[in-house]
């Protein structure tokens, strides 16, 4: 019997030496990027002008698919007095404001997004136990993984926001689900993401956007300026 405990807890020993080797050999998030997201991008709209550059007049839903409580909630809103509003600025919309991105890593399992326009700040996290469960915020709480060679990242524990600055709303029940992807185009970098907000309470299906933004080469045109300045 002494003798099969001594074998048992040798063998013990080398499944637990094994366990950490294995976990000393685990690729980082950062380490396993199969794209190149970090660095200063602009965005460019070359479609939706009018409802990206500028606020629409109320009542301006068109492609939305709004349902009937979406539409009543929408149809409350007035401009006057909401200038200062920075609920477009909400995960679900702030990839489609005019702005500019700097992405970096702030550790190697957490991808950091901070926007010029608005001075929002969004962190991807690839270990979800990373997240801190609070309060709802305007990015609310983000798990990021590699699927191939795009970046998904979904997005829960929202404050309520607008998908158009004229006060079309989601709710702090929405889910915001994101795929950012690398291209070339014209021989410059880019990378578009394909956004979608879920939004049962408000919406009567999937909203589906994408947008588009080039690679600068320095930050000498970052210039934050806060959302209720804008």
């Amino acid at each position: 019997m002494k003798l099969n405990n001594v074998y048992f807890s040798i063998a013990a020993l080398g499944l637990s030496l094994s366990s950490v080797s294995m976990s000393q050999d685990e690729v980082s998030p950062q380490a396993a990027a199969p794209i190149e997201l970090t660095g200063n991008w602009t965005t460019v709209i070359t479609e939706d002008w009018r409802w990206r550059m500028a606020t629409p007049p109320k009542g301006d839903y068109t492609s939305l698919p709004l349902n009937e409580e979406g539409i009543r909630v929408a149809d409350m809103w007035e401009p006057e007095g909401d200038d200062a509003n920075c609920k477009a600025y909400g995960a679900g919309n702030i990839m489609r404001m005019p702005i500019r991105v700097n992405i970096s890593w702030e550790d190697d399992a957490t991808l950091l997004l901070e926007t010029d326009h608005g001075m929002q700040t969004r962190r991807f996290h690839f270990n979800p136990q990373d997240i801190m469960a609070g309060e709802p915020t305007l990015q609310g709480d983000s798990v990021a993984e590699w699927e191939g060679a795009t970046l998904k990242v979904v997005t829960r524990n929202l404050k309520p926001g607008y998908i158009r600055k004229n006060g079309v709303p989601y709710s702090e029940n929405a889910v915001v689900t994101e795929y950012f992807d690398s291209h070339l185009t014209y021989g410059e970098q880019w990378f578009t993401v394909s956004v979608v907000v879920e939004d049962p309470q408000y919406l009567s299906e999937p909203y589906y956007t994408s947008s588009s933004f080039k690679l600068l080469p320095d930050n000498n045109e970052w210039n934050p300026v806060n959302c209720e300045d804008r």
